[in-house]
């Protein structure tokens, strides 16, 4: 194969590396890609690199989001092995089986997700599961066009495979058959809410839920407050006094933020944030009872006349030492 026709291949898979790592890291990471290319007759052996840097600056300000990592990010694309248990198929094999569905006009799939995982259904009933991030990627058009610049040169003659290797085992394998349907496949075929979705991992603290009802929730985020939507299995435990959440609470969660675009692809509107998961409840520390505090505060030395909380509070209990019956014998 001659060097320009695998120059746009590999070029286009670096592309994709770091399209997924601005969309899940933004500008808190930095990754490159290293390419060591070994030619032996009709085979190409590459080994790639990722190397990931974590600005120190960044990190600080993103101190509430979890960063992506180099081998996670590998891993949603498929070019090496997942972790075990995990929803297996990467970027390039859902685009095949995205490619393999009957074309017609206005094909559409039934998408849910649930603890990370995404199952789309095609009209005919035929599904497939995958990580959360790798429908995110399927998703961008732009991530799309590159995977479809990857897979090129199976068209031409003298090749028919294209395989990711992790180690000894053999991450995905794209034939020539699948390497023309992904060929013809739309940039959009997930594309049907003309949104930009990053998917996040972070901490937020609760400022005020809601008691009822599916409103938004009041949380703090790196520092601002956002309105965002929590699961509903979520909010109905907490409405149902099953889990508590008082307002200072840490969240662990994964988050989407749903950015609309026009028509050229700039943002519109602001941020929409949902919470798809929750992977860990931290309490606040429980505050010091009034009581204590106001036996602390007597025995520092403060004055009802300092303290108004403190004067109220005695008031209370004269009020109620009044309405006490007087024991016999007793004026």
């Amino acid at each position: 194969m001659d060097v320009q026709d695998l120059a746009p291949a590999l070029l286009a898979l670096a592309d994709i590396v770091q399209l997924a790592n601005r969309k899940f890291n933004g500008d808190a990471a930095d990754i490159r890609v290293l390419v060591n290319a070994d030619v032996e007759q009709q085979c190409f052996q590459i080994e790639l690199s990722l190397v990931q840097s974590v600005f120190e600056q960044a990190k600080g300000f993103f101190a509430d989001e979890r960063v992506a990592t180099a081998k996670e990010i590998a891993e949603w694309i498929g070019i090496v092995a997942g972790a075990t248990g995990t929803a297996g198929l990467g970027l390039f094999k859902l685009i095949t089986w995205l490619a393999k569905r009957p074309k017609s006009d206005g094909t559409t799939f039934t998408v849910t997700t649930e603890n990370g995982v995404t199952t789309l259904i095609d009209g005919d009933g035929n599904h497939v599961s995958v990580n959360h991030h790798v429908y995110l990627l399927a998703s961008d058009p732009a991530v799309i066009e590159k995977a479809k610049r990857v897979v090129q040169p199976l068209q031409k003659p003298g090749y028919d495979t294209l395989q990711f290797v992790d180690g000894d085992s053999v991450v995905e394998t794209i034939d020539k058959a699948e390497a023309g349907l992904a060929a013809d496949l739309a940039p959009t075929v997930l594309d049907q809410s003309h949104e930009d979705i990053s998917s996040i991992r972070g901490h937020l603290r609760i400022k005020s839920a809601q008691y009822e009802g599916n409103a938004k929730w009041s949380v703090l985020w790196g520092g601002r407050a956002i309105d965002v939507s929590m699961p509903p299995d979520f909010v109905k435990a907490f409405q149902h006094n099953e889990l508590d959440a008082p307002p200072n609470t840490l969240l662990d969660v994964q988050m989407e933020q749903r950015v609309a675009l026009d028509d050229t692809g700039k943002a519109v509107g602001a941020p929409a944030y949902k919470v798809v998961q929750v992977h860990e409840i931290t309490l606040p520390p429980r505050p010091t009872t009034q009581v204590d505090w106001i036996t602390q505060s007597e025995a520092s030395g403060q004055s009802s006349q300092d303290s108004p909380a403190v004067t109220r509070r005695r008031v209370s209990r004269a009020r109620k030492i009044g309405l006490a019956k007087p024991k016999s014998g007793e004026s």
